[in-house]
């Protein structure tokens, strides 16, 4: 209700009828293929999401799709400025190669200070922000507004989740985060969320000096559920599961069934995206 700005009668319903379309839309069939005016949101591989406007197209952890799971590997958009943003440098969520091919000359990568000093930029360009923070995309424009907030790497790498800010409909991306204690204050400040992505698979990890102690490094199905409550989420899209890889990645053996029955107890929406798929928002700029 943070749009509710107007106090004649005639403006406050408009707005409330505005605001519950919104609100539904998210539950509405997804559309595979084709584009409309407004608002488009596609699920890319593992965590790698495309929200797409009229003019402008932004990805946040955008990867070279995986071809032995048929994976879509067309991430190119033609009539729109590209931006992307990345939550860390790790290698499923920062893909140097993919974000080159996908941005070109005059596209432009946003990312954590401290994130770009890890992660190889060779051939990007590249702005480094701070936390909360916030971007415009375009950058003389406000088509998308992006803020960086806190989130808890599990390996100690630094790592960002992103508020996106796109025709006054507020997403949230999480990356990989672990659970932590700014999900209430993320939520008090920009709250309520449309819709958020979020990690499920309470991933551990055995690769060099990390030994796997039993202790999730990202949000598991049930941590994810509760994050969601905190964030005022409409609608959780889960991202990140999937990829378990034992001995070295090892994941909760049900990620997805899991965080739908803790979901279910917590009547909490939930769409399933297969990569590729989409869905449209509505704009929302009369309330």
């Amino acid at each position: 209700m943070r749009h509710l700005v107007n106090t004649t009668r005639r403006n406050l319903v408009r707005c409330a009828g505005r605001l519950a379309a919104v609100a539904a839309l998210p539950m509405r069939a997804i559309a595979a293929t084709g584009k409309s005016a407004g608002v488009q949101v596609r699920k890319l591989s593992w965590a790698g999401i495309l929200i797409e406007t009229d003019a402008t197209a932004l990805f946040i952890d955008a990867t070279s799709p995986d071809p032995t799971k048929g994976d879509p590997t067309d991430m190119l958009v033609s009539s729109r400025a590209p931006y992307a943003v990345i939550t860390h440098h790790h290698s499923d969520h920062f893909d140097n190669e993919a974000l080159r091919h996908i941005l070109g000359k005059n596209g432009r990568l946003v990312c954590l200070r401290e994130t770009a000093d890890w992660a190889d930029t060779r051939g990007l360009r590249v702005q480094p922000v701070d936390l909360w923070q916030p971007v415009f995309f375009p950058p003389s424009g406000d088509d998308l507004v992006a803020f960086p907030v806190p989130a808890v790497d599990g390996w100690g790498s630094p790592q960002a989740s992103w508020v996106i800010d796109v025709q006054r409909v507020r997403m949230f991306h999480a990356g990989d985060t672990q659970w932590h204690g700014r999900f209430t204050d993320i939520g008090r400040a920009y709250g309520p969320f449309e819709v958020a992505f979020l990690p499920i698979n309470g991933a551990r990890q055995n690769d060099g000096r990390f030994v796997d102690k039993g202790i999730p490094a990202v949000l598991t199905p049930e941590q994810a559920v509760a994050a969601a409550q905190e964030l005022k989420a409409g609608v959780v899209v889960p991202i990140h599961f999937g990829g378990s890889d034992p001995p070295n990645y090892v994941e909760t053996p049900h990620p997805l069934s899991d965080f739908q029955r803790a979901a279910t107890s917590a009547q909490l929406r939930v769409r399933v995206l297969k990569t590729g798929e989409s869905f449209h928002l509505e704009e929302a700029t009369d309330c």
